[in-house]
């Protein structure tokens, strides 16, 4: 197994960051739905942004707090 470095933490960010805007673009699709399928996709999807945005990412940035501050070209040390 590999530790994280900047260059992975990067990579991962840049997937997460792929995933989050495919749930922007669910979300948008389900927003467009009657009532009933609305309410059954929007709350799962709001779970898992949730989740990515304030679980994974944030994590993500606690660690390598200059990941967050200089995009996806950042290659900071390891923290």
């Amino acid at each position: 197994m590999k530790t994280m470095d900047g260059t992975r933490a990067t990579q991962i960010r840049s997937l997460l960051l792929e995933a989050a805007d495919a749930i922007d673009r669910a979300n948008a699709i389900v927003s467009t739905l009657d009532s009933d399928d609305r309410a059954f996709l929007a709350a799962p999807l709001d779970e898992v942004s949730s989740a990515l945005h304030f679980e994974l990412l944030q994590k993500l940035y606690l660690r390598y707090p200059g990941l967050a501050e200089e995009g996806e070209g950042w290659e900071g040390a390891t923290a």
